[in-house]
């Protein structure tokens, strides 16, 4: 267990990734569609790639780290 002084800062730290890990998925996301994207190809051509390569992976990360974070933070108000 981790000492009480320090436990506040878990959830906040968790909190900042989960942050940064929306924005680094919204920019790469801007990053592929410019390099997939051609004028006359068909959206499905680079929709679904970026569906599963990119946007879910990065939302799911950004899901469990904030789970994390609320469910520490809410363990340590109730501590």
């Amino acid at each position: 267990m981790l000492p009480p002084h320090t436990q506040p800062r878990v959830p906040r730290i968790l909190a900042g990734l989960a942050l940064l890990a929306i924005a680094a998925t919204f920019l790469l996301a801007q990053i592929d569609f410019a390099r997939r994207h051609r004028i006359g190809m068909a959206p499905e051509h680079y929709w679904r790639p970026q569906l599963l390569q990119i946007w879910l992976p990065g939302l799911g990360v950004t899901l469990v780290l904030s789970t994390l974070a609320f469910v520490l933070h809410r363990r340590a108000r109730r501590a």
